[in-house]
């Protein structure tokens, strides 16, 4: 594997275990039962932004300090 696909599967590990753990505490949040629809709302908000963090991991480059990322892929 090219040195810059290591790097960016480091990093992609990282972004992955960050999302792991947030999964984690959403699941934990459930299994406590929802009392109400606005909280459901509210789980079902933070379990689709878990979703698109985890695809975001493999898509985007790492992030550049000060500056922005690039969303657009590269070819």
């Amino acid at each position: 594997m090219p040195k810059g696909l290591l790097r960016h599967a480091g990093d992609i590990g990282s972004r992955l275990s960050l999302a792991s753990d947030r999964l984690d505490r959403l699941c934990r949040d459930v299994s406590l039962g929802v009392r109400d629809q606005r909280q459901f709302d509210e789980l079902e908000s933070d379990a689709q932004a878990i979703a698109a963090d985890i695809v975001a991991a493999f898509r985007q480059p790492e992030p550049r300090p000060g500056g922005c990322t690039n969303l657009r892929r590269r070819g």
